[in-house]
């Protein structure tokens, strides 16, 4: 089990930039088979392009199996804007 805290991992949570930061710690986390624990403990607002650039890459590259990644520590707001973001980019992968 690994446990990402993104505050610990990124700068911040806006940007593509701090988005790759994130996808390179989940995706050498997911090279050694380890279960994934994201904490987003701290983290009050995120961005669409943070999101593309680390959950959606990792979909582009893996397919929805990747976020089987847990979430934790994340504010009702917050876990909102993230499950949107998934429903939508599910339904956009599969038109």
């Amino acid at each position: 089990m690994v446990k990402l805290i993104i505050k610990d991992i990124t700068s911040g949570t806006l940007s593509n930039t701090e988005g790759t930061v994130l996808y390179c710690a989940i995706e050498s986390a997911l090279k050694n088979n380890d279960l994934i624990f994201l904490s987003f403990e701290g983290i009050n607002t995120i961005s669409s392009s943070f999101l593309n650039s680390s959950l959606g890459s990792l979909v582009d590259k893996y397919g929805f199996n990747i976020l089987k990644v847990k979430i934790i520590n994340c504010t009702k707001p917050l876990a909102n804007i993230i499950l949107k973001y998934i429903s939508d980019l599910k339904t956009y992968t599969s038109v």
